[in-house]
């Protein structure tokens, strides 16, 4: 599979993370960038703990790749997916493996429908990363991924990643109820984080805020009962995430401090529907979201 031709949309601090990474294992993808210049060969900067490791690969605007793209992991903002993908489509090979790495839900499942002559895999990830400067990521936070088919019954695809791989990356067989994990946690800490303008620890304050998180825990709990999905663990999960990224900013509050367009509609915002489509009432998450709407912050 390493004669296969590996791209990754999106140049953003998961974009370049995924990319340092393969390059790291010899498979140097192309990284398509928005719009722009000519196609061009780029420095990637990878720093772990202080040490850099510089690769190099071709930065390529949608336009002017000139490969059939086998392989594609998709790390642009889940608002952005369709129009992306779709900008590409002429290059996706007939046997193309599409590999989504966004936050929230609802556009993997678009995806999934848009795009279903494709394997379509999701992926719920823990990892932490920053841009120092343009094609220079920090890699701040392990975590680990976790990757499943959203179309058909494939177990391969994505094989080189499972192995002596510098990320973690595990198989999940039903890769949907990793994602609702991840988002059940989100929807407690980040559209609040972004609310108060604060680092995830200081959600625990013991007071307004912690309040407000332990209301938001309890309602979405109620939701992932309703879905027969686990719940009883959620409240320990959210602390547990609270104190371990004490001193993280979450995206949404980034998002959020530079007037950027937040990733809460496939957060909360899906939480919010599939709520009312189980008739379970989240009065909480729903006020969250006015308040948010109310200070500019969507």
């Amino acid at each position: 599979m390493h004669c296969d031709n590996w791209f990754v949309l999106g140049a953003g601090s998961m974009g370049c993370l995924w990319a340092a990474s393969l390059a790291s294992i010899g498979i140097t993808p192309r990284l398509i960038v928005r719009a722009g210049g000519d196609q061009q060969r780029v420095a990637l900067r990878l720093t772990v703990a202080g040490q850099t490791q510089q690769f190099s690969v071709e930065a390529v605007c949608a336009r002017l790749i000139n490969a059939p793209v086998d392989r594609l992991i998709v790390c642009t903002k889940a608002r952005d997916t369709l129009a992306a993908l779709h900008s590409i489509e002429p290059f996706l090979s007939d046997n193309c493996h599409i590999l989504l790495l966004q936050n929230g839900m609802g556009s993997q499942e678009m995806v999934a429908k848009m795009f279903s002559n494709h394997t379509v895999w999701a992926a719920s990830s823990t990892d932490g990363a920053y841009l120092m400067a343009p094609f220079h990521v920090c890699h701040a936070g392990l975590g680990e991924t976790w990757i499943g088919p959203l179309t058909g019954t494939v177990t391969d695809g994505f094989d080189e990643l499972l192995d002596n791989f510098r990320l973690t990356v595990r198989y999940h067989a039903d890769i949907e109820q990793k994602l609702w994990e991840k988002l059940a946690v989100n929807c407690c800490i980040n559209g609040l984080t972004a609310l108060f303008d604060c680092r995830n620890g200081e959600l625990l304050d013991g007071d307004v805020k912690q309040s407000w998180l332990d209301k938001l825990v309890d309602e979405t709990a109620l939701v992932l009962q309703g879905m027969g999905l686990p719940a009883t663990s959620l409240h320990d999960r959210v602390y547990g995430v609270c104190q371990i990224t004490a001193d993280n900013i979450s995206s949404t509050c980034q998002d959020a401090r530079l007037g950027r367009a937040t990733e809460l509609p496939f957060i909360n915002g899906f939480l919010i529907d599939k709520a009312a489509a189980l008739t379970i009432p989240v009065p909480h998450h729903r006020t969250l979201m006015a308040q948010l709407e109310a200070a500019g912050i969507h």
